[in-house]
């Protein structure tokens, strides 16, 4: 039996979630025969000559990346290169799809990229490579042959996503995993992603793997594997991360009775935009143990809104947000700071938004323009650096390092980045706030979420003061 090993690269990131992709595509692999194993280098906080001991055995190595951490997955396949130059390395996930030819073009530690959503097209890889060696069959993946890339037609989409096995929980240390604050009030906790594709346009994102078109499980698919991952895994939070978890109204609903009819005792959270929910539904959430929902408002300007193709309007945004608290629920609204056209009073604009709404959380980041997003050719076309390292792709919090940020005669990015800051202070630091949030401590799990916000919180504060 061919053993293959999935790798998730390692990134900065404080509060490491479930690898996703690869535990889809573990658990799809795994049904067909092949010996999986998975190592979170993110999670165990391992750098890439530490993953070498964990390849015992290996006979395939699979490695996922987004864009700040390919530079990461590029050097893991280096050091295994380096040790076992005649194992065959593969790529997937967002970037190698994105960026296909510059990421072959940058090394030679990588055999073959595998495009777009892996469940058809990665299995009959790894059967190919057991069998005959031969891909040029194999279809949605990009290899070299006589140093030439060679592009196979596309593969086929999973169509029937109820047909999709359980995630594959057991190849991962799922207790080991803590949700970003505010979330994670009940553990142990697991990430589920019940639908695919996004119709919407906003400016700031691309759709490289799983595209436009709107596809999604059953409700009782859903309910199905809640299920087994209480009854496996003692799991007492669920994090939605589907794109926009309510696109499909009646089927969120649905989901929502089928948990209340089934008695599970499960707390859970989504994301969603301010015009998919309604007042109906969000009663149906609550009862069903939502607690919290994460909106992308982006701007408190209208004219910042529609430059970056949101289609929603404020007015729309305050109802959603009435109607969130009105149903018991926890809205949490996400907001861009160095949009295109931004000044310092539309920023202002925006904050005072995040005030006036009452929310219970607000996170601020800077406009980063990722490749693939309409955002960044923009940022091409008006001058922007082209040769920008990858691992630089990350939100521009920091001030450091050159992720691309859009600077104009009135936003520079050391303001951009003051801003940022100023942001986070003037929300959280009002005396209003700190008392409502007292107030709202009910549990011992909701004491712990706030201390981690409040050491979060006073961790960025101190990083602005150091770069003043």
């Amino acid at each position: 039996m061919m053993k293959v090993t999935l790798i998730n690269p390692p990134a900065s990131s404080g509060y490491p979630q479930p690898p996703m992709g690869l535990i889809q595509i573990a658990s799809v692999i795994e049904k067909k025969g092949f010996s999986v194993n998975i190592i979170d280098a993110n999670l165990l906080n391992l750098q890439p000559p530490d993953i070498l001991p964990f390849l015992e055995g290996t006979d395939v190595l699979g490695l996922t990346a987004m864009t700040p951490t390919v530079s990461g997955a590029m050097a893991i396949a280096g050091e295994v290169k380096n040790i076992r130059p005649e194992m065959p390395v593969i790529l997937g996930g967002p970037h190698a799809t994105m960026l296909s030819n510059e990421t072959m073009d940058t090394t030679q530690d990588i055999d073959i990229l595998v495009i777009g959503e892996a469940e058809v097209s990665f299995p009959q890889l790894l059967s190919a490579i057991e069998k005959t060696g031969s891909v040029a069959d194999v279809p949605g993946i990009i290899w070299e042959k006589d140093g030439e890339l060679i592009e196979n037609p596309p593969a086929e989409s999973p169509g029937d996503l109820d047909s999709l096995p359980f995630l594959a929980y057991h190849l991962i240390p799922i207790e080991k995993y803590r949700p970003h604050p505010p979330h994670g009030r009940a553990l142990p906790f697991a990430v589920l992603i019940t639908s695919r594709g996004c119709p919407y346009n906003c400016a700031y994102c691309s759709k490289p793997v799983f595209g436009r078109k709107f596809r999604a499980q059953s409700p009782g698919r859903v309910v199905d594997e809640i299920t087994d991952l209480q009854s496996k895994y003692g799991v007492k939070e669920i994090a939605f991360y589907d794109d926009v978890f309510t696109l499909d109204k009646k089927r969120v609903y649905a989901i929502s009775e089928e948990i209340v009819k089934r008695g599970l005792k499960v707390i859970w959270s989504c994301e969603t935009r301010v015009n998919l929910v309604d007042k109906e539904l969000l009663t149906m959430m609550k009862k069903a143990g939502c607690y919290s929902i994460s909106y992308g408002l982006e701007s408190g300007n209208q004219a910042i809104l529609d430059t970056i193709n949101k289609n929603t309007t404020l007015e729309e945004a305050e109802e959603a947000v009435r109607s969130t608290r009105e149903a018991g629920i926890h809205a949490i609204r996400y907001f861009m700071i160095g949009s295109p056209g931004e000044t310092p009073e539309t920023i202002q604009q925006t904050i005072n938004l995040a005030k006036r709404l009452n929310l219970g959380f607000a996170q601020f980041s800077i406009t980063t323009p990722f490749p693939g997003t309409e955002l960044y050719d923009l940022y091409i076309k008006n001058g922007g650096r082209s040769d920008i390292p990858w691992e630089d792709y990350i939100y521009a919090g920091s001030g450091e390092g050159s992720a691309p940020v859009f600077e104009s005669d009135a936003l520079k990015r050391a303001d951009i980045v003051s801003w940022e800051k100023r942001a986070y202070r003037d929300f959280y630091l009002r005396p209003s706030y700190i008392w409502q949030r007292i107030l709202s401590c009910k549990s011992l799990g909701d004491i712990k979420v706030n201390l981690n916000g409040l050491s979060m919180l006073l961790s960025s504060i101190r990083s602005a003061k150091k770069g003043t």
